[in-house]
């Protein structure tokens, strides 16, 4: 069970020592808060000015955090990552060598090595009854056990700008899901695109 994983981030993640690599550049005007766990920053990874971290979070070497990003534990981002301005991620493992761009919410969620999300990109992350989500897994419908639950995104798949994804869903490896796509059913391995017609007048 794919969101099984996020359930042992937190504890994990309490575990880090404190540590920014002395390689690393944090802008004087970034905001590092452990108050609620530790922050952990690898070599020659930049923090963008305005960024904000909230532990527990790790961070790997050669990772870029843009301007503005907002960065709420338990958080992991794998090394080689990329994360755009004004993006908030929370509770989430993110994969090595991912790509996520400016003004992305990323929220209780699983992306995988090399994955690519375009500008805009939303994982919703909960129902609007409140309800547990429930998730499409080896043919059974199952619940999750969670009020907040986002996705998982295959690696090397690609998301266009404005990409919606709802809670509970599944984005295979190499998929290539369009612009303005909202996700919601779990799609095997595939290009997806929306068909546009457009009228003279």
């Amino acid at each position: 069970m794919w969101w099984a994983e996020l359930e042992g981030l937190g504890p994990a993640l309490a575990q880090l020592a404190p540590w920014v690599d002395p390689t690393a550049q944090v802008h004087p005007r970034a905001a590092l808060d452990m108050h609620a766990g530790p922050i952990s920053i690898g070599a020659r990874s930049r923090i963008g000015p305005g960024a904000r971290i909230e532990g527990p979070v790790e961070i790997g070497a050669d990772c870029m955090i843009g301007d503005l990003a907002l960065l709420r534990g338990p958080l992991r981002i794998g090394d080689g990552s990329r994360i755009g301005f004004a993006t908030e991620l929370k509770n989430a493992r993110i994969g090595r060598f991912v790509s996520i761009g400016p003004q992305c919410f990323v929220a209780d969620s699983i992306v995988d090595d090399d994955a690519y999300l375009g500008a805009q990109v939303r994982t919703s992350n909960h129902r609007l009854d409140g309800r547990n989500v429930s998730v499409d897994w080896l043919g059974e419908r199952r619940d999750s056990g969670r009020d907040k639950l986002g996705c998982w995104i295959g690696t090397h798949a690609a998301l266009g700008i404005q990409v919606i994804v709802l809670p509970g869903r599944i984005i295979a490896a190499d998929s290539l899901i369009g612009p303005r796509i909202t996700v919601e059913r779990n799609l095997p391995s595939g290009r997806y695109r929306l068909t546009q017609t457009i009228a003279a007048y």
